[in-house]
């Protein structure tokens, strides 16, 4: 039997509310000032490409539609833990501590999530990339305006007032 996953409930300043929410539970009418903490990497190759996911057509939010390496920080789960346990999920890539790159912390993405934005420089051959078929059902890269032009995932929906920003780290960090 899997393991439910719990995440912790902060505040919109990102302070511990001492509460936990359980995925899948209901939403609690005390709870409509937390958040749940998550994150979106954008890989990017040495070309300027960006990696992106479609999620699978089975997906309860956004099926079919574009994103990032995502998902929700775990009780004793750091941002960077989450990213590089994410990477290896979805994708079955490792990635190091030293190659993510904050891009920015706390952004507000829907009711009740908030996202820190990463990006890893990384070349990555698409044959090597072993997808989480429940979760992910195609990969491919794209460039930052086919990017800004996709049908992307809410939890992505920032993309067009960031994608500039994270194209710049890029561009200073190559």
């Amino acid at each position: 039997m899997e393991k439910v996953k719990t995440y912790k409930l902060v505040n919109g300043k990102r302070i511990d509310t001492g509460k936990t929410y359980e995925r899948d539970s209901e939403w609690k009418s005390d709870e409509q000032d937390f958040y749940i903490v998550g994150i979106n990497n954008w890989i990017v190759n040495k070309k300027g490409e960006f990696l992106v996911q479609r999620r699978a057509l089975t997906k309860k939010n956004n099926p079919g539609k574009y994103s990032s390496t995502n998902g929700l920080i775990q009780l004793d789960e750091t941002n960077i833990d989450t990213v590089i346990r994410e990477t290896k999920e979805e994708l079955n890539i490792d990635i190091s501590k030293d190659k993510i790159i904050l891009v920015e912390e706390n952004h507000i993405v829907g009711g009740h999530l908030l996202v820190d934005i990463f990006i890893t420089i990384k070349d990555i051959d698409l044959e090597n990339i072993t997808i989480q078929e429940n979760e992910v059902d195609l990969v491919r890269y794209v460039s930052l305006e086919e990017l800004i032009n996709l049908d992307i995932s809410t939890t992505c929906s920032y993309i067009k007032e960031i994608a500039p920003k994270i194209y710049d780290i890029y561009k200073k960090n190559i």
